[in-house]
């Protein structure tokens, strides 16, 4: 008997030692890490540069969620939880037996499933685990976790994670999610009332809003003993759907971004302004639609930080008919004169100054194409002979522009565009040439608006990286913000003219496709481009009439936005003019500083240390202009020559001086019919013919091979060949 007791008594042992290494391993045992990882349940949140909400894309899992941190647990949202899930949280080991038994009973009384015995740690368990089915095995896993679950963490951490991971219906997961999507606000201001809705969905996540979730409300405000008031509460809901603001923003930021999947990122972006865009663009919609313009792409940048404070891509995300999806804010487009500006801060590098005068008369030059000449025209068809770079500039003329980027060569102004950050010009000069200034090169809207930023930020660029001298940005600036100055060509009253100081340029490529404007103040700068992404042609549609508009409006909306009011009556200069220079007065014709026989004197900003140079084309009743300027004179202005002027004995021999022989002219797909024109030149007064045909001083240009042929009042003739492609 001694030895029957022995050998039970050691079985008996064995048994217990058995069953306590189970239960060891089960509450000590391993949790794997990618178990507990909650980041699959978490979705990034973009959010403004004020915590407004841009978009919440789904996680891993197909849901949104938020990660909730122990230490932020709300009171209400705790009680109603542990109220309607597990009134014996605080007690159990993970798994409560007595509430297995009491659901058993409750069930078995009305016949059906009415109420569970997993507590709110079997509950994240089963949230981590995943299952796809229920089974045995599968409850005993989730049991076992829970009871791992609770020897590793808190009470406050396991009700954090279960407020992280359950499900509130609408693909919404977690608490924090919840609260914003059916009530609008953070979840520690939820009402005692609205704490207890949420606090019942979980257990029928798709019943929100139907009756069962009203009545597992108030089941869980009386498991709350909440007073009479909270059961008297009206719910009131913000279930909407929310209009895109900024979608083309969002995936600009999630192509960029290196932030972990569970973190917020907080934008640049100033969500009421990027409002204020899309309302604009839609109030211009119908007259954009007239011109046969469907797309809009806006992009506002911050000049003190460089950072983006709206961006649009189209006008219209959605809109399948003209590719919405894409975004013209990164999409490569030509911007005509718009790249203007750079020209000129060129040169102003190289020692030009505003009163620096270029031709702006009938001009060939020569390109990298043996035989091919480039004759630049001006959007109106007309010369304005010599033009200062200040009324140059504002006028957006085009043959003084090409006449000064002679001078300081396409490959110069190569360098300064790449560095100025067009990373999209990949080509050599030679591709370019000329017509570069004129934006025959593709670039991007918002390398554009940081290029201009640049001049307003003294000539350093947003990167940090001085570009130009603050003497250049200064002249650039006060050019651009001159309305007098463009008020030959465009007039005035319009929308490049403000209240307080703007700095504007506007631009239209080739076969009017895209328009743009773009300009600064001392705060932001502003992009505007307009055009069609099949890149179909606009119809009487320019810079000026098709992107002005738009750029007016949302310059006003974003400097208020910035300023907090609108600056009415700001005259103040955007970039404050360096000590080196000084407001001198200047012949208005030549740019010198004045004689006493010059007709017209103006003001100017000049180099102090510059030397002075007066005047010397203005005498005592008559105009000695400069060699390139007396053909135009004769044509536009019947001016007669110097009277002193010393004239050779011996007769000039007739030639034909423009076309020059063997040139090729292209046709500017820029410029209307009317416009395309060449302008016949010869050392004499002559009669003129083409292809034996008598025509006057200017010829339409039509493709093919030509003869111009020049006859004197004496008889003698020249003659060229020519060909237009």
């Amino acid at each position: 008997m001694k030895r029957v007791a022995g050998s039970l008594g050691r079985g008996v042992a064995g048994v217990l030692v058995v069953c306590a290494g189970v239960a060891l391993w089960v509450r000590l045992g391993p949790i794997p890490a990618e178990v507990v990882d909650q980041s699959r349940f978490i979705s990034t949140t973009i959010v403004d540069r004020h915590g407004v909400v841009l978009y919440e894309p789904l996680a891993r899992n197909g849901t949104r969620g938020e990660h909730l941190s122990p230490g932020h647990l709300p009171d209400h949202v705790v009680v109603a939880t542990i109220a309607a899930e597990d009134r014996r949280f605080y007690s159990h080991p993970g798994v409560d037996p007595l509430a297995i038994v009491r659901a058993a009973i409750q069930n078995a009384r009305h016949h059906a499933v009415v109420e569970g015995g997993s507590t709110i740690t079997q509950q994240v368990a089963k949230l981590l685990l995943q299952p796809t089915g229920r089974s045995l095995a599968q409850k005993l896993r989730e049991t076992v976790l829970a009871l791992r679950l609770e020897h590793r963490y808190s009470k406050a951490d396991i009700l954090a994670m279960y407020l992280t991971l359950a499900p509130y219906g609408n693909r919404i997961t977690g608490i924090t999610r919840a609260s914003r999507m059916y009530f609008g606000c953070e979840p520690r201001q939820l009402t005692m009332a609205q704490a207890a809705y949420l606090a019942g969905l979980p257990r029928r996540p798709n019943s929100a809003g139907a009756g069962y979730a009203t009545s597992r409300q108030r089941y869980v405000l009386t498991a709350m003993h909440a007073p009479q008031s909270a059961f008297a509460e009206r719910l009131q809901f913000a279930l909407r759907q929310k209009r895109t603001l900024a979608q083309h923003w969002v995936e600009h930021v999630l192509g960029n971004s290196t932030s972990s999947p569970s973190r917020v990122i907080r934008t640049s972006l100033d969500a009421p302004l990027q409002q204020d865009v899309l309302d604009i663009i839609s109030a211009h919609r119908e007259r954009l639609l007239r011109h046969g313009a469907h797309s809009v792409a806006v992009a506002v940048l911050d000049n003190h930080s460089g950072q983006w404070l709206a961006w649009e891509g189209s006008g219209d995300y959605f809109g399948s008919t003209f590719g919405g999806a894409v975004d013209g804010v990164v999409t490569p487009r030509q911007p005509g004169s718009a790249l203007k500006p750079f020209t000129y801060a060129l040169a102003f590098e190289e020692g030009a100054t505003p009163a620096t005068v270029l031709p702006d008369v009938p001009s060939t030059f020569a390109t990298a194409q043996s035989g091919i000449v480039y004759e630049p025209r001006n959007y109106d068809g007309r010369y304005r002979g010599p033009l200062r770079v200040r009324a140059a500039l504002a006028g957006s003329e085009n043959v003084p522009a090409v006449a000064m980027l002679a001078r300081t060569g396409a490959p110069a102004l190569l360098r300064v565009l790449r560095g100025a950050g067009f990373t999209s010009l990949a080509k050599n000069a030679d591709y370019y040439g000329l017509g570069l200034t004129l934006g025959d090169a593709e670039v991007r809207l918002d390398q554009m608006v940081r290029a201009y930023a640049t001049f307003a930020r003294g000539g350093v660029t947003t990167a940090n990286r001085r570009l130009f001298s603050q003497r250049t940005a200064f002249w650039i600036s006060d050019i651009l913000s001159d309305p007098d100055a463009r008020e030959f060509v465009f007039g005035s009253g319009g929308s490049l003219d403000f209240p307080f100081r703007v700095a504007v340029k506007t631009g239209t490529s080739q076969a009017y496709r895209d328009n743009w404007t773009v300009g600064y103040t001392r705060d932001v700068t502003v992009g505007v481009w307009v055009g069609n992404f099949d890149r179909r042609e606009l119809r009487d549609s320019s810079g000026i009439t098709g992107a002005a508009p738009i750029f007016h409006a949302v310059m006003l909306s974003a400097v208020k936005r910035v300023r907090g009011t609108i600056p009415v009556g700001d005259d103040g200069p955007i970039v404050a003019p360096p000590a080196g220079v000084e407001w001198l007065p200047i012949c208005g014709v030549s740019g010198l500083r004045p004689s006493t026989h010059c007709p017209l004197t103006q003001n100017e900003w000049l180099p102090r240390d510059a030397p002075v140079r007066f005047c010397s084309w203005h005498h005592d009743g008559y105009v000695d202009w400069p060699p390139e300027y007396r053909q135009w004179v004769k044509a536009e202005l019947d001016v007669r020559p110097a009277p002193d002027r010393p004239r050779n004995s011996h007769p000039t021999p007739l030639r034909v001086t423009n076309p020059p022989d063997g040139a090729t002219y292209l046709i500017d797909p820029t410029l209307r019919s009317e416009f395309q024109t060449l302008h016949l030149r010869a050392t004499a007064d002559v009669s003129w013919r083409v292809d034996g045909k008598r025509v006057a001083g200017r010829w339409p240009l039509h493709p093919g091979q030509h003869v111009v042929e020049a006859v004197d009042r004496d008889g003698r003739r020249d003659e060229v060949r020519f060909r237009v492609k």
